[in-house]
């Protein structure tokens, strides 16, 4: 219990986890209250309340997610969806150098002045092999190349967290500030509660940034470096990020477990509400044939760089529109695989994305849209988020999403079709 200050005498006993809490009051009236720094309060120093905005989330009940969750891995790494506990298990499988199983989200955005809070769970020591380093880490590549700052956990300046077991799944929590040169914070939630274990602060150190950009993914790791295997889960990936790791002396037979996980903006809004960049393209005067067989119209997929930039930015369809002067069946595609395509840049000053309107081609791809016009008909259809919970993406692997119009007439009569995209584009 803590007691706050009453203006004109007594004082009023108050709960509060954390930190301290002060008020003044007029008459019966409360005119402020400060709040001392806790996990109650959000990276800005605000009052958490109960309703974040969603940026990301994702569970692996039935497969790995794979419009959701990008899968890396190289050398003898590999990940399984393991029913009975509706997880997935990383492993290496060998203790080579390079060799690694990971998996990352795309990159959530994060809007400057409201804090970004995430919340992973999962288990570092799968294997329970055990006498390994537990620590926490910024990674940052402002100098041009990769610089880490590691903590381990005996130097942690909030909680050393010397009970926990590294072989069980923990909830890791971290939020910041960003601004690029705010607080970082390491928590661990232990029997429903935060506990901090570790915070950096970057203001009145550093001349720049503290790192490139903070809208990164939420990934699970483990990888063979120098010797050793390391198991991470953070936020980033191998030039900026925050997060936990264990190391150990290289062991083939080290894995560990990616659970749950979560990204939320307090203050900001969901994903799907984020205005972003409208941008548009079509087909322009000239129409495409459609006959017999299923052929794909217009396609779209984010360019792999953006003003010479690895393009990281997230493109969320709100649109299609076309037109036709006979009878077809429309589909949309999401990663279908196209014959002959010619990438064209929509707008390279101004969007992140390409289109292609040449392609012979198409098969695979999972339908998102289908429906039938008769002749003559125009159709516009639109909504926050054309694909559900899934925008376009870069891949991790450098694969772009690809998104198409395709048709196949339904008369006997060939038909000529106009067609087109509208999207958002956050970044």
């Amino acid at each position: 219990m803590t007691s706050v200050k009453k203006r004109g005498g007594a004082m009023i006993p108050v709960y509060i986890e954390g930190g301290e809490v002060t008020t003044t009051q007029s008459g019966s009236a409360i005119s402020e209250v400060e709040f001392g720094d806790s996990t109650s309060l959000d990276a800005f120093g605000r009052i958490r309340s109960s309703g974040p905005s969603n940026r990301a989330d994702v569970e692996f009940i039935y497969d790995k997610q794979p419009t959701l969750i990008d899968e890396v891995t190289a050398g003898g790494g590999t990940v399984t969806h393991v029913t009975n506990t509706r997880d997935l298990t990383l492993a290496i499988v060998d203790a080579v150098d390079a060799t690694e199983a990971a998996m990352y989200s795309y990159d959530v955005p994060y809007t400057p002045g409201n804090s970004q809070l995430i919340d992973i769970t999962g288990n570092l020591d799968f294997a329970e092999i055990g006498g390994g380093t537990a620590a926490v880490f910024l990674r940052s590549s402002v100098s041009g190349s990769v610089v880490e700052t590691v903590v381990n956990q005996a130097s942690w300046n909030k909680s050393t967290a010397d009970t926990v077991d590294w072989t069980k799944s923990h909830i890791f929590s971290m939020d910041f500030q960003s601004l690029k040169v705010g607080r970082i914070r390491f928590n661990l939630i232990m029997s429903g509660i935060y506990v901090p274990v570790h915070e950096m602060n970057n203001d009145n150190v550093n001349t720049a940034g503290f790192w490139q950009l903070p809208s990164l993914p939420f990934y699970w790791r483990i990888y063979n470096d120098s010797g050793n295997t390391i198991s991470e889960i953070g936020y980033g990936d191998e030039s900026n990020g925050v997060g936990f790791r264990y190391t150990i002396t290289a062991n083939a037979s080290a894995t560990m477990k990616a659970i749950c996980a979560t990204v939320k903006s307090e203050g900001g809004k969901p994903l799907f509400e984020i205005p972003g960049f409208v941008r548009s393209i079509d087909s322009g005067i000239t129409d495409i044939a459609v006959s017999t067989t299923l052929i794909p119209l217009i396609s779209i997929r984010p360019a792999a760089t953006f003003n010479s930039l690895t393009n990281r930015a997230l493109y969320i369809p709100t649109a299609f529109f076309f037109q036709t002067d006979n009878a077809i069946r429309y589909v949309i595609l999401l990663r279908p695989t196209l014959t002959g395509p010619s990438w064209t840049a929509v707008d390279a000053t101004n969007s992140g994305m390409e289109y292609d309107v040449t392609a012979s081609a198409i098969s695979g791809g999972v339908q998102i849209a289908s429906g039938y016009l008769s002749s003559g008909n125009n159709k516009e259809a639109s909504g926050t988020g054309a694909l559900g919970r899934s925008p376009l993406k870069l891949g991790r692997t450098g694969t772009s999403d690809i998104l198409t119009f395709a048709a196949i007439r339904t008369s006997t009569n060939n038909a000529d079709v106009f067609s087109g995209f509208q999207w958002r584009e956050i970044r």
